[in-house]
């Protein structure tokens, strides 16, 4: 829900703050993940890393309000681990009188950050090759590796061959596969 002002003709939608409160939890939920990587990349210890992203879950939440929605929160996020990560990398280096330079974490950090854009865009374009897949073949993948049954199973109900059952689930992964290997092609060339 949103308040509304008008001033004039202009009217500004403010968001309650339930709403942002929803919406900043839905961006850290879908980045967590990703935060914790980027930040246990440049700490490299997970004890301390968890200390790090408990306070950086908290400055982004008082930070919020300089998120621009429509954004990439991933982005957003992932920058202030960074630069917090960094900051706790350089104290540590002070109080023990060694650790990796800031070059080094940059490097660190920029490799990290490849790795998850690569998974991201593999991940968009394996939607896109199931959405291009018969309903039929959409399926049949989904009940093979949504588990509801093993695949002899699967096959006991649909009444046909096991062997059947792997052959089709075979040639769909080959045919996924092509079509991933297809876009990554198509999409480095870009």
């Amino acid at each position: 829900m949103q308040n509304s002002f008008h001033i004039d003709d202009l009217r500004i939608d403010v968001p309650d703050k339930a709403s942002r409160e929803s919406e900043f939890l839905r961006g850290l939920s879908g980045s967590y993940r990703d935060i914790v990587a980027s930040v246990l990349s440049i700490v490299g210890d997970r004890t301390d890393a968890d200390d790090v992203v408990q306070e950086i879950c908290a400055i982004l939440w008082q930070r919020f309000e300089e998120f621009q929605p429509g954004t990439n929160f991933r982005k957003w996020a992932c920058a202030y681990a960074f630069k917090m990560a960094k900051s706790y990398v350089r104290k540590r280096r002070r109080r023990r009188g060694f650790g990796l330079s800031d070059d080094a974490l940059v490097k660190v950090a920029r490799l990290q950050n490849a790795g998850s854009e690569l998974f991201e865009l593999r991940r968009e374009i394996l939607d896109q090759c199931l959405a291009k897949m018969s309903v039929r073949d959409r399926r049949f993948l989904m009940e093979c590796y949504g588990r509801r049954f093993t695949l002899a199973r699967y096959a006991e109900v649909e009444n046909i061959p096991v062997s059947t059952v792997y052959t089709r689930l075979s040639r769909l992964r080959q045919q996924i596969l092509e079509c991933v290997r297809r876009g990554l092609t198509r999409d480095s060339e870009m």
